[in-house]
């Protein structure tokens, strides 16, 4: 990830993509939301949707509009991929603050993240849809 024109690159700690609980990827969406970042609220809703047992993932990837500059922005926008509760990966985004973010652990080998963060670029069916496509239960 490159930073846009005039803005500096982010630290080292950020280029790692982290693999999550369902717990700890909704306590970030409950932070976001909190703090009202703008990305990833969650809510009752999530929690409902999300495989329980599943690993979500997340990495920062902030596109030129939202990268952080200290002033405006001071939280990392950040691609996830969440495991539904039929199965379905989607796409999303979310809102994290970079402390918040270095404090999770660091546990997928290199060759994986490279693998899923690509997998996430490419990914086009996001939370939206999948909860369009679910709305009545399905």
């Amino acid at each position: 990830m490159r930073p846009p024109f005039g803005g500096k690159p982010l630290p080292a700690s950020s280029r790692v993509l982290k693999a999550l609980t369902t717990e700890e990827i909704l306590a970030l969406h409950e932070e976001a939301g909190r703090l009202r970042l703008g990305l990833g609220s969650g809510g009752p809703w999530l929690r409902e949707q999300l495989d329980a047992d599943a690993v979500h993932y997340l990495v920062p990837d902030p596109a030129p509009y939202y990268w952080p500059d200290g002033d405006q922005i001071q939280w990392w926008q950040c691609r996830e991929l969440l495991c539904m509760r039929d199965g379905t990966r989607v796409k999303s985004m979310l809102a994290v603050l970079p402390e918040r973010f270095e404090e999770l652990p660091d546990n997928v080998p290199r060759r994986e993240q490279l693998r899923l963060v690509r997998l996430i670029r490419a990914m086009r069916y996001d939370l939206h849809l999948w909860g369009r496509d679910h709305q009545d239960g399905r």
